[in-house]
């Protein structure tokens, strides 16, 4: 494998939303990009399965269908912050004029986001009768989620916004200063939520801009650019002459991934069988839990690593422009599946859960691809 290709110039990518669709859209010689992408989509579904076993109430920790929905459900958890952290590698480090980005970045997800919410409020009001009217469809938009996968898009927009300031600093910071971000991004996230959730205590003091999905926001940047993999340099090293901050071996996106999808198993389970009574605790499958993010990083060295043997196929290519739309739709997909009986208790998850997955993604990228060929279907998608 060709590693150079890891180092693809940046001014041959595009941004997160494309016209064309897709999370983020990768223009450049290097595959990897949307390989990770098509990845994460089909880990959001991995994780839609499994979750409803994992977490429910009342489950026998010690019994082999948790376990098992808890080895998918943890397996998968990193998806989210996969898509955040591939956002943040291919923006930041390209210069846009403010209003042009605002404008364009905007129209790209709020069109496809409002068509796709209507959808689901129109949904939601044949299921269980909510929202019971025009005016509340509407103000449910404005203050969201409307349907409990399309927190992402609000997600999405709070980081438009934050762009601008994040860049300039994100391109010119010193490996110092990227080792306070992530420190203080851990301290604002991790320890107030785990003191919060688990001793009921708050920490006074205000981080402001170190909490939440900017950090994974800016740890893709980072990861792309100053992590050294095999010998090669990031590319804000080979543009800047910066050092590279991070060097790892072969081996070591396997570790992360290992340590972080068990350290949510084993975290999961011991709050759950001896510490905690009733409704099941699922902070460590948080997306902003230390051990995620270690799955996390371990998942995008990877695809920097081993996703860039071979020239993207066809069929990648065209899930990779559908995956936008297969966020916004595979709910749909997986709850009429549902009513079929196709659903995570119909058999043992250890099997099941990769099974509908695999199913989900498949039917929901066909009725995808079938919307994008229709007038005005790729801007909805």
């Amino acid at each position: 494998m060709s590693e150079q290709l890891t180092t693809v110039d940046l001014t041959n990518t595009t941004l997160p939303i494309s016209p064309e669709g897709g999370f983020i859209k990768s223009a450049g010689l290097s595959p990897w990009p949307d390989r990770l992408r098509n990845l994460a989509t089909v880990m959001v579904i991995g994780i839609h399965v499994a979750a409803p076993v994992a977490h429910g109430d009342g489950q026998d920790f010690n019994g082999s269908w948790w376990w098992a929905g808890n080895f998918w459900n943890s397996l998968t958890r990193p998806a989210v912050p996969l898509f955040v952290m591939l956002s943040g590698y291919l923006l930041l480090g390209k210069d846009y004029p403010l209003p042009d980005f605002l404008k364009r970045r905007f129209s790209r997800v709020v069109i496809p986001a409002i068509f796709w919410m209507l959808i689901y409020s129109f949904y939601n009001y044949m299921a269980n009768g909510s929202p019971s009217s025009i005016g509340a469809a509407l103000k449910g938009i404005f203050t969201g989620p409307v349907h409990y996968h399309l927190w992402f898009i609000y997600l999405i927009i709070g980081l438009y916004l934050v762009y601008p300031i994040i860049r300039p600093w994100a391109r010119t910071a010193s490996n110092q200063d990227y080792l306070y971000f992530f420190v203080m991004w851990s301290i604002g996230t991790w320890i107030y939520k785990a003191l919060a959730v688990f001793g009921q205590m708050t920490i006074g003091i205000y981080f402001e801009l170190f909490t939440n999905n900017c950090g994974y926001f800016v740890m893709g940047y980072f990861l792309g650019t100053r992590v050294t993999l095999n010998d090669v340099r990031g590319i804000m090293n080979e543009e800047q002459g910066l050092p590279s901050a991070v060097r790892v071996h072969h081996y070591t996106p396997w570790l992360l991934i290992a340590v972080g999808t068990a350290g949510t198993m084993i975290s999961s389970y011991v709050v759950n069988a001896f510490f905690w009574n009733g409704h099941t605790n699922v902070y460590f499958y948080d997306y902003l839990t230390p051990n995620v993010i270690v799955s996390a990083i371990g998942w995008f060295l990877l695809a920097r690593m081993l996703f860039n043997s071979k020239p993207l196929l066809d069929i990648e290519r065209e899930f990779s422009a559908a995956s936008f739309g297969i966020y916004f739709a595979h709910v749909l997909v997986m709850d009429y599946c549902g009513k079929l009986g196709y659903w995570h208790s119909m058999a043992h998850p250890i099997y099941l859960a990769p099974m509908l997955t695999i199913m989900i993604a498949s039917l929901t990228f066909l009725a995808i691809s079938l919307i994008r060929v229709l007038p005005g279907g790729q801007r909805v998608t």
